[in-house]
């Protein structure tokens, strides 16, 4: 019992927490609501009331009463009927516009919260929150909540009810409110269990959803290299959890429904037969036996409606732990300050005893101190794990410092806002992203007021220009999902344009050549050296020879530098840059 008031308990609360996504709209709500109660309980009284005066007038051969008792509910029925439309159209208004606010809520937390938090999500996982987990998360406020299954209604409709069996027969009334408590505590007996399965299974859907993301995004990799199998099967034993944990709630639902059954017939026989005895004794009359049986019947029925839609409660009760939970991870903590950078200053980017271990016990970069020039160009080299992409996250503010600071442009990183900082700097990683727009929106994305002028000059620094003119739409063209009507080198030709529309001070290329061919490599190189002309650039490259003319490269390895110089400098010391360029080129 204990139980099953924690789990009752639980729903009202996360109940509770959902109604902050209608607060504009609350007072509709709570009107909508009352007026549902009053419309469940007329209804059912009505109902019984007609069913049981014409049997007694017909019995009685008084057919005018009969017929006035008739029409007399139908006005009743119809005026129900008019408010219970315009209820439920309020309801269904206010139940799009409370899910689209949870929407609204989860997308702005996405763009909110901190990189390493969101790294911890899978995207299965955040999807299937921010599609399915949404739309049940919305039932608290939906339909179940305000019409005839609304959970707000029915108990009072049972009350009602009651209340009139006790009256007109009280011991009748009194032995079918015991049959109806027994039936509302098995159910939840049963409800409480299921919903340890339903959680499971809501949970498992998740990795669903993540092996569906993962066959469309790297459908290439699962042909090439003969993984549809591989992941079927995987698919197949996350799918057999799935319905597992689906069948022990399938068990419980069956045990509550049939429970339920045998609870109402036994209360029916029970006043079929105490009914039949009374108006045998001559104590009560056909017409009033027959009204109580309706109303037990609905009483019945009400109980079971009033179980189900708790039941549906504890399935958005459910999500609604799921959604709550990603929108109660922290945001980043956004900066006020506004500092001025100092174009003159000597050092763009000045970094000084830095740590950034990822929570780790061996750091990505450990104690880092190194300035960068003003307009200089600077190229970072070192093995895989050296902490190379590293410094480039903890200079987006993507990685946070364990220790150290950055100053940029003369200022204290701090000092200047989360805006501003990336305001300061342009990206180009390796695997650049593209949106599912045209080659247009691609390159001015993040800035919709950039000019025309503006793009075709960027599309033509970068290499684009002949590709844009042999396409049927232009500059319109739609570049898919990822990019993935446009070649690799394509792809990296319009983060490049997107970059120099961009026009920031720093530049930031993270290994942006490595994964291409020889000539998608010269012309990006190319597009490269455009870009980085009169800025300040940090390029982290794994291909020695584009990184030649850098004025000065550091060997990263271990979070550390452990060389430093130019190209010609750093050969002839013979160390690790040495070791690398003979390699890649032995």
């Amino acid at each position: 019992m204990k139980s099953a008031i924690d789990g009752i308990r639980h729903t009202f609360r996360m109940m509770t927490w959902s109604w902050r996504f209608i607060r504009t709209w609350r007072s509709g709500y709570i009107l909508c609501a009352a007026l549902g109660i009053l419309q469940n309980a007329w209804m059912s009284i009505t109902t019984a009331y007609l069913v049981g005066q014409t049997t007694a007038h017909a019995a009685a051969g008084d057919f005018a009463a009969m017929l006035r008792t008739i029409g007399i509910v139908a006005v009743s029925a119809i005026a129900g009927i008019a408010v219970i439309t315009a209820v439920n159209y309020h309801a269904a208004r206010i139940h799009v516009l409370g899910l689209a606010q949870i929407r609204k809520a989860l997308f702005a937390k996405l763009t909110a919260m901190p990189a390493a938090e969101a790294d911890r999500h899978r995207s299965g996982d955040l999807s299937a929150r921010l599609s399915m987990d949404t739309e049940r998360a919305a039932s608290f406020f939906g339909s179940m909540m305000t019409g005839d299954s609304s959970l707000f209604a029915i108990p009072v409709s049972i009350l009602i009810c009651t209340v009139i069996c006790i009256v007109k027969e009280p011991v009748i009334g009194i032995i079918n409110l015991l049959f109806a408590f027994i039936s509302i505590y098995a159910n939840l007996a049963c409800i409480r269990s299921e919903y340890a399965w339903q959680t499971k299974r809501m949970g498992m859907m998740s990795s669903l959803t993540q092996r569906m993301i993962d066959m469309i995004s790297g459908s290439i990799v699962v042909r090439m290299f003969g993984l549809a199998s591989h992941l079927q099967e995987q698919y197949k034993k996350d799918s057999a959890d799935v319905c597992s944990y689906a069948m022990r709630g399938a068990a419980y639902n069956a045990m509550r429904s049939s429970s339920s059954s045998a609870i109402q017939w036994s209360a029916i026989i029970f006043t079929l037969v105490a009914g039949g005895v009374l108006v045998h004794m001559g104590v009560s009359d056909l017409g009033t036996i027959v009204f109580i049986v309706l109303l037990q019947s609905q009483i019945n029925n009400d109980v079971l409606l009033m179980t189900n839609s708790y039941q549906q409660l504890q399935f958005a009760t459910i999500a609604a732990v799921r959604v709550k939970e990603v929108l109660d991870c922290p945001d980043d903590t956004m900066r006020k300050l506004e500092a001025i950078p100092d174009a003159q200053a000597a050092h763009a980017i000045d970094i000084r005893h830095v740590t950034v271990s990822y929570g780790n016990d061996s750091p990505a970069i450990n104690q880092l101190s190194l300035q960068v020039g003003n307009g200089e160009r600077l190229a970072i080299v070192g093995g895989s794990g050296g902490g190379k992409s590293t410094l480039i996250r903890c200079l987006l503010e993507l990685a946070p410092a364990d220790a150290g600071s950055v100053h940029l442009f003369g200022h204290p990183r701090e000092r200047y806002s989360q805006d501003a900082v990336r305001d300061l700097i342009a990206y180009v990683p390796q695997n650049n992203y593209l949106f599912d727009g045209t080659i247009r929106d691609n390159i001015a994305w993040g800035n919709a007021d950039t000019a025309d002028e503006r793009i075709w000059h960027a599309a033509r620094e970068a290499g684009l220009a002949e590709l844009i003119r042999s396409l049927p739409d232009g500059m319109d063209t739609r570049v898919g999902d990822h990019g993935a009507q446009l070649s690799g080198g394509q792809r990296q030709r319009i983060a490049i344009a997107r970059a120099m529309v961009k026009d920031a001070p720093l530049l930031l290329l993270d290994e942006a050549t490595s994964a291409l061919d020889g000539e998608s490599e010269a012309l990006v190189q190319h597009a490269l050296e455009r870009l980085m002309a009169g800025r300040t650039a940090i390029v982290i490259a794994h291909r020695l020879s584009t990184i030649r003319s850098a004025d000065r490269i550091i060997v990263m390895e271990n979070g550390e530098v452990v060389e430093e110089g130019n190209h010609d400098q750093l050969l002839r010391t013979a160390g690790r840059y040495a070791q690398l360029y003979r390699l890649q080129y032995a």
